[in-house]
């Protein structure tokens, strides 16, 4: 299991570990940062950005990791698209792996990898500009953290709000979604030495913060995801990353947590 305590390593020592797992990936297929630990690729290349779907639904723009992505080369499969689908949403991405809401950005760019990360990498709020000139969406998805851990709570939570703030200026009128940090092998990822979960924390700070009032937060930790199950057979053979048959279970979980708050197939 992924501790918190792994993901809070410092700067350096996550470089290193960036370029190893990039240059390994560039073998596997897969895309992984686990901060010690984290996620997985999709098309190589960078960014993401995907499909003009024929769906006449609402617009959706997911924003995320490698774990947004879904399996190698296969994107279509992977959680966000198939919950899209399911949902009867227009879909498009803007994913890096790796990256996250300060991982990636300006200060802390992901090395280059050719064929993997072939643009200079950008965070979450980077990428709003070129997103809203591309996408008038109806929904924005900001599925990441994962990588930003190792920063510290206090520098994640800040720009944390600062991003979701961004993304509302950015897409006024539109739902924001956010989904709390997590992975398949540890949904509730605990912050040591209290009795509160990452969610929990990035949770707070939306409540706190009245101008982000309407922000659908969703946190699979909280709602219990993959509780007393054994997710073996639902990874890639990294152990972190879903494999397909992953990324239906997680696309199911996320498509009833989306309808309960109201976003079915139209706004």
């Amino acid at each position: 299991m992924t501790s918190l305590g792994d993901l809070l390593q410092g700067r350096r020592a996550t470089v290193v570990v960036v370029v190893l797992v990039l240059l390994a990936l560039v073998g596997t297929g897969a895309v992984l940062y686990r901060p010690t630990e984290p996620p997985t690729a999709s098309p190589p290349g960078a960014e993401s950005e995907v499909v003009a779907s024929t769906v006449s639904g609402p617009s959706a723009l997911f924003i995320g990791d490698d774990y947004t992505m879904g399996p190698s080369t296969l994107s279509d499969l992977g959680y966000a698209s198939l919950t899209a689908t399911d949902l009867g949403w227009q879909v498009n991405f803007a994913n890096q792996p790796g990256t996250g809401y300060i991982s990636g950005g300006e200060g802390q760019r992901l090395p280059r990898v050719l064929g993997l990360l072939d643009k200079n990498s950008t965070s979450f709020p980077e990428r709003f500009a070129s997103g809203r000139s591309l996408y008038d969406a109806d929904i924005v998805v900001l599925d990441g953290g994962r990588y930003d851990l190792r920063y510290g709570l206090e520098n994640l939570g800040l720009i944390f709000e600062y991003t979701v703030v961004r993304a509302i200026e950015s897409w006024p009128g539109s739902r924001i979604v956010v989904i709390a940090p997590w992975l398949m092998t540890d949904p509730k990822i605990e912050i040591p030495g209290t009795d509160q979960s990452v969610g929990e924390f990035l949770g707070s700070r939306l409540r706190s913060n009245p101008a982000l009032a309407e922000v659908t937060f969703i946190d699979p930790g909280a709602l219990g995801w993959f509780d007393g199950v054994d997710v073996k057979p639902l990874l890639a053979d990294d152990g972190v990353h879903p494999n397909i048959r992953g990324n239906r279970e997680i696309a199911k979980l996320l498509t009833s947590a989306l309808i309960r708050a109201g976003l079915a197939n139209t706004i």
